[in-house]
C-alpha cells in the first residue's frame, strides 16, 4: 500500500505539470488528491487520485482521465482500482454531437482482472446556461472482460449511456451527477458519482464525492455493488 501511495503521489505532480503546458492555450483540466490515515485500534490508509484534461478545438472536443483508488486496513489491502478513459466528440449541430470513447478498468476486488470497452454513438446538450448543464449520450460498442479467478477472456456487444448534470450553486460551489451504463448480454455495469465541489481559493477547491459501482453478474464470492466516499483537494488548470 505504501509503495502505491508513494508512486501515485510522486507521479501526480508530473502529470499535472505536463498537462499544464497547453497546446494552443486550449487545454484545461483538474487534478484531485485525497489521503486519509487512521491509527490506534484500527490502522487504515486510503489514497484517491484523479487527473482529467480536456481540449476544445472548433467542432472537436477531446477528453482523457486517469483515476486511482488504493486502500488498506490493518495491513490488508482492501481496494486497488485504476481507471483510464478517453473520449472524442464532434459537433454536427449546435447541440448534437457524435462520439468515440474508450474505457479501461482494472479492479483487484471486483472479481474481474480488467474490463475494457470501445463505443461509438451520438449525444445531445439538453441544457447549457449560467446555472445548469445537462448532457446525455447513447452508443453501441464492444466490451472485453477477463475473469480474475479463471483468467478466461470474454467479449461481446454493449449498449452504452452517459448522463452528466452540473448545477452551479454559486460562483464558489457546484453539484455534479454523472451516470455511466454499459449493458451487454452477460453483464450490465452501472456507475454513479454524486459530488459537491467548493472553491477554497484561486484554482484550489475541496470536493466530496459518493460513487456507486454495480455489476449485474459477478464471479462467485464477489459482491455486485461497491460504494466509495472520497474527500479530496482539487486543483484546476
Amino acid at each position: 500500500m505504501k509503495k502505491h501511495i508513494s508512486a501515485i503521489m510522486l507521479a501526480l505532480p508530473v502529470l499535472v505539470s505536463a498537462a499544464d503546458k497547453p497546446v494552443n492555450n486550449e487545454w484545461k483540466g483538474e487534478g484531485e488528491l485525497g489521503f486519509t490515515q487512521t491509527s490506534g485500534n484500527t490502522k487504515a490508509e486510503s489514497l484517491n487520485a484523479k487527473l482529467g484534461v480536456e481540449k476544445k478545438q472548433k467542432k472537436w472536443k477531446h477528453k482523457a482521465a486517469l483515476e486511482s483508488l488504493q486502500s488498506s486496513a490493518d495491513g490488508t489491502e482492501s481496494a486497488n482500482r485504476i481507471v483510464v478513459t478517453a473520449r472524442t466528440e464532434y459537433k454536427i449541430s449546435k447541440k448534437i454531437y457524435t462520439f468515440a470513447g474508450l474505457r479501461y478498468e482494472k479492479d483487484k476486488f471486483s472479481g474481474y482482472d480488467h474490463q475494457s470497452s470501445l463505443s461509438l454513438g451520438i449525444g445531445k446538450e439538453f441544457i447549457n446556461n449560467d446555472s445548469h448543464e445537462l448532457d446525455a449520450s447513447l452508443g453501441l460498442g464492444y466490451r472485453q472482460v477477463k475473469d480474475a479467478a479463471t483468467s478466461n477472456v470474454s467479449g461481446g456487444g454493449i449498449v452504452t449511456s452517459n448522463v452528466n448534470y452540473l448545477y452551479k450553486i454559486s460562483p464558489h460551489a457546484s453539484f455534479r451527477e454523472k451516470i455511466l451504463i454499459e449493458s451487454g448480454d452477460t453483464n450490465t455495469y452501472v456507475e454513479s458519482e454524486t459530488s459537491l465541489k467548493m472553491k477554497i481559493n484561486g484554482n484550489l477547491s475541496s470536493k466530496i464525492a459518493y460513487t456507486v459501482k454495480q455489476n449485474s453478474s459477478v464471479p462467485a464470492g464477489t459482491k455486485k455493488t461497491d460504494t466509495v466516499t472520497t474527500v479530496a483537494l482539487v486543483y484546476g488548470f
